[in-house]
């Protein structure tokens, strides 16, 4: 009698259930890593930002549909508390819902910026625990005033066009809906734009990014980047090039920002420039990849400092299956003594070895 209730049940569901249109999807990466950094080794188990995430649409007629996503990122080895995007609170990473149609997609929630769509030269990956970034390009997410990009914008409204002979457009605000107490002025608003071409392999791409009113101020911090590359035929090239003007209180950011002579105004103004390489092949079952890059040209109020740093890793791709793969690699990053400095490194160099297994589902 329960089995034919089940029954019952399941079969009185599967209208419900074929209407919903909803996809489970995510992925599953955990590793065996060793990071050297300020002269410290530590060599442990960790997580490389999975996720689980729902998505589903509904047509609504007319050639237009109601989209929506909810992802969240989980940390496997059971530490949420490490650096990175993805614990500790529902729908943390891509989550939104919005309307596509032949106008392109409208959507609002907490998604991906527009850096985060410009990546062309990050293919490696890095535990959740190294903060430093080492197996990624020096260009991402973060410089000596803190972060600007490379993550998700969360408060957001985006649109993204339809392909028109190759070419796309993506816009995004992000509201901070604050208020600074000084000067009445609404802080933690950022812009983002980007224009990208792609034909035959070819591809290439414009992307800016600007948070308005820092520090409750009238300026506004800003950051270009271009890429273009070849995708095609087990071949990848690319490459990525970005100037940044960012405003931050150098007094808060710098420990030490006197000795490199650096007034305490509470709104310095730092510019740098950084340009990245990346390359990978395919053969078979493996994919060897190589990138690096560089930062350099850092000024602060104008005046020239040595904050400059390079980076270089190198890995391997092992495909087990089409959802399961395995990469090794090894990278480091070398800042320049005043940049050591500057971030109160006692050793300039950071290295980090790992091993990971991916499975996506």
């Amino acid at each position: 009698m329960k089995k034919l209730v089940l029954v019952a049940a399941i079969a009185a569901a599967m209208p419900v259930l074929a209407q919903a249109d909803v996809t489970i999807y995510g992925s599953v990466r955990a590793g065996i890593d060793s990071l050297k950094y300020n002269g410290q080794t530590t060599t442990g188990v960790d997580d490389y930002n999975s996720r689980i995430g729902f998505k589903g649409s509904e047509d609504l007629g007319n050639g237009l549909k109601a989209v929506w996503q909810v992802e969240n990122g989980f940390a496997v080895d059971g530490v949420a508390s490490k650096s990175g995007s993805g614990t500790g609170t529902l729908a943390n990473r891509t989550s939104f819902v919005g309307l596509e149609g032949s106008f392109g997609k409208v959507t609002l929630g907490n998604q991906l910026d527009i850096f985060s769509e410009t990546e062309a030269t990050d293919n490696l990956y890095g535990p959740r625990r190294d903060s430093m970034g080492i197996p990624f390009p020096l260009y991402e997410g973060t410089d000596v005033f803190g972060t600007y990009g490379d993550g998700f914008t969360k408060n957001g409204i985006r649109y993204d066009s339809p392909d028109l002979n190759g070419f796309t457009a993506i816009v995004e605000y992000g509201a901070g809906e604050g208020h600074s107490t000084t000067t009445g002025k609404q802080t933690g608003n950022n812009f983002g734009a980007r224009l990208a071409y792609t034909n035959s392999g070819f591809f290439g791409a414009y992307a800016n990014m600007t948070q308005l009113n820092v520090l409750g101020s009238d300026k506004n911090s800003s950051v270009h980047r271009v890429e273009f590359g070849y995708d095609a035929n087990n071949l990848y090239l690319a490459a990525t090039v970005q100037k940044a003007t960012l405003y931050g209180d150098a007094s808060t950011a710098v420990t030490n920002y006197a000795s490199f002579g650096i007034a305490d105004t509470g709104l310095n103004k730092l510019t740098s420039h950084s340009w990245a390489i990346n390359a990978a092949y395919t053969i078979g079952a493996f994919k060897p990849s190589f990138v690096y890059s560089k930062r350099s040209g850092v000024k602060v109020d104008g005046q020239s400092q040595d904050w400059g740093a390079s980076q270089w890793a190198a890995a391997v791709d092992y495909s087990l299956s089409k959802r399961t793969m395995v990469q090794a690699g090894y990278g480091q990053v070398k800042e320049n003594d005043g940049a050591a400095s500057a971030l109160g490194m006692s050793d300039a160099k950071t290295t980090l070895t790992w091993l990971m297994l991916k499975h996506n589902f």
